[in-house]
């Protein structure tokens, strides 16, 4: 199962990173940031909270807009299949 998640997360990685608008310096890793922080939550009496996508809703990038907010959507979008799946 693991082999399967991690393939879906390289492949939403690269799918976002070849969408990129223009070219940007180590856009690879602010990508993975803005995945990072659209997975981060936090967890009140088993209530998750995404936390981190809603501090990426707030984060105003200068280029390469849409994939960024896309990462953080991604992130996000995993967060909540890892909560389905453990």
């Amino acid at each position: 199962m693991f082999i399967i998640i991690f393939l879906l997360w390289a492949a939403g990685i690269y799918i976002l990173f070849r969408k990129r608008e223009e070219d940007e310096h180590l856009l690879f890793l602010k990508l993975l940031g803005y995945y990072l922080l659209g997975s981060f939550n936090f967890s009140l009496n088993g209530l998750v909270l995404p936390v981190g996508f809603v501090i990426s809703l707030f984060l105003k990038p200068q280029q390469n807009k849409s994939v960024k907010r896309g990462a953080a959507i991604f992130g996000l979008i995993m967060m909540i299949l890892g909560l389905f799946l453990s």
